[in-house]
């Protein structure tokens, strides 16, 4: 075939693509069933972004290590502060804009162990913070900076594996779960603080030990103290606790049949198991210091958050109460995501999370809550990964939902960098993201934690800035 000839058929080739793009109906053409759709000139020029997902969370990290030293002025540090809290993607959205919203929290970490009390934060989400997601390096970052060991509180029975405990449990322990996708009611409503409990009948063992993971947070993998949270028990029941050499046996001195809590003193981390004889309801274990700041990491697969006020407030109040909670974050929403096709969709989500933030605030007044909007996930719309339809409304309206029920609001999507974000994170090398388009890696989840961190440095530094006036 002649080179003109070659040349004349690739012309009239693309010349027909060039037509497809102008002429093809842009919401599709339907075809038994089907929907079929051709680029735009738009899909086609855009190219995609060269810039690292890495590099940018570089640089918010950097902006946020900016101190406020630097100024030497008073007045000028509360303008850099007042910047920050208004400019910065990783700034709260503080409820009335009241800068000293966690004023109360601040006071109670900062002498937690001089005065040798346990402040524990309650950290709720889906299966984004699975496996001690996010919660670690968080609670890694504040035991560092404001005392304490230990992982906090967990499940009696853990069916997905964290990199902070390692949990094992015999068969005749029945785990009953609230909601999400492992959900199995129980025939009462006495969840406890994690939303699930563990049914002991006759005899059973609990064992657990700290793993020792490349990325097992190094103040995990010690605690002083292991005290376990029981709702209805058998008088006869009774739990020996055997950790290296030591063994001791408990009995619950409560005969009411009331919530209980066994402690122990331990000097050894080895590997740890808890002996029950008799019947009872564990709602958790935790593995302390005798004093400090605890993150309790609280996963459930599947859930959108919705379930607290299903559960029997005395058994919630009465572990709040006992662990001292002083915050509590609400991570969700991105399980809501396939089911949103509306605004009215979101409206309804958002009147149910408003219910479930009162019903918290009515159990541990003392508590602060932060409801986490979820971060940045894609699909594929027209052949084309793009953020999901409707996620960002859903965002501004859990922001808002939090503002009117006096709660703070962080905005993971948009410390990402808003819509598309989470394709530059899946694609950064090494990932910041899985190839779901929807999970954090564990070093984005680092990132993330990282972030939230440092965030609530800048109000806690706020805080001690306004002590010294």
């Amino acid at each position: 075939m002649k080179s003109s000839k070659i040349f004349i058929f690739i012309l009239a080739a693309f010349t027909c693509l060039a037509m497809l793009c102008v002429f093809f109906p842009k919401e599709g053409i339907k075809f038994f069933g089907h929907s079929f759709f051709f680029p735009t000139f738009e899909d086609v020029m855009v190219r995609d972004k060269n810039s690292s997902a890495a590099e940018k969370m570089q640089i918010l990290e950097r902006e946020l290590l900016m101190s406020e030293k630097q100024n030497k002025a008073r007045s000028d540090s509360v303008i850099f502060f007042k910047n920050f809290f208004n400019t910065h993607p990783a700034a709260f959205v503080l409820p009335d804009n009241k800068t000293d919203f966690f004023d109360d929290f601040f006071e109670q970490i900062e002498k937690c162990c001089s005065e040798n009390t346990a402040v524990h934060i309650m950290h709720y989400g889906d299966s984004q913070i699975e496996m001690d997601r996010i919660s670690g390096i968080l609670r890694q970052r504040l035991q560092e900076r404001f005392g304490g060991f230990g992982a906090g509180l967990m499940p009696a029975v853990q069916i997905i594996p964290s990199s902070a405990v390692n949990q094992s449990s015999t068969d005749n322990i029945n785990r009953y779960v609230i909601s999400g996708q492992h959900r199995n009611r129980a025939s009462h409503n006495r969840y406890g603080a994690l939303g699930q409990v563990a049914q002991v009948n006759g005899s059973g063992t609990i064992s657990f030990g700290a793993c020792n993971y490349g990325r097992t947070f190094s103040r995990t993998k010690h605690w002083s103290q292991v005290r376990v949270f029981l709702g209805q028990h058998s008088k006869s029941f009774q739990t020996t606790l055997l950790a290296g050499t030591l063994q001791q046996k408990q009995k619950v001195e409560n005969m009411d049949n009331k919530f209980s809590i066994l402690t122990w003193t331990i000097d050894s981390t080895k590997r740890t198991s808890l002996n029950f004889s008799g019947s009872t309801e564990v709602l958790g274990i935790a593995l302390e210091s005798h004093c400090g700041v605890f993150v309790d990491n609280i996963p459930l697969r599947g859930s959108s958050g919705t379930f607290f006020s299903q559960i029997d407030r005395t058994s919630i109040a009465f572990m709040y109460n006992a662990l001292n909670v002083k915050l509590i974050f609400l991570q969700f929403g991105g399980n809501m995501m396939p089911q949103i096709n509306s605004q009215k969709t979101i409206d309804t989500y958002m009147e149910n999370m408003a219910g479930q933030i009162q019903f918290l605030h009515q159990l541990a007044p003392q508590a602060k809550i932060v409801l986490i909007g979820p971060a940045d996930m894609s699909k594929k719309v027209k052949g084309k990964l793009q953020t999901y339809p409707l996620l960002p409304e859903l965002v501004e309206s859990m922001e808002r939902t939090a503002n009117q029920n006096n709660a703070a609001f962080w905005n993971i999507f948009k410390v990402m960098g808003g819509s598309g974000s989470m394709i530059d994170w899946v694609r950064d090398k090494p990932a910041l993201a899985a190839p779901d388009y929807i999970h954090f890696t564990s070093r984005g989840a680092d990132k993330i934690g990282e972030i939230l961190f440092d965030s609530m440095m800048k109000y806690y530094d706020f805080y001690k800035l306004r002590q010294k006036s």
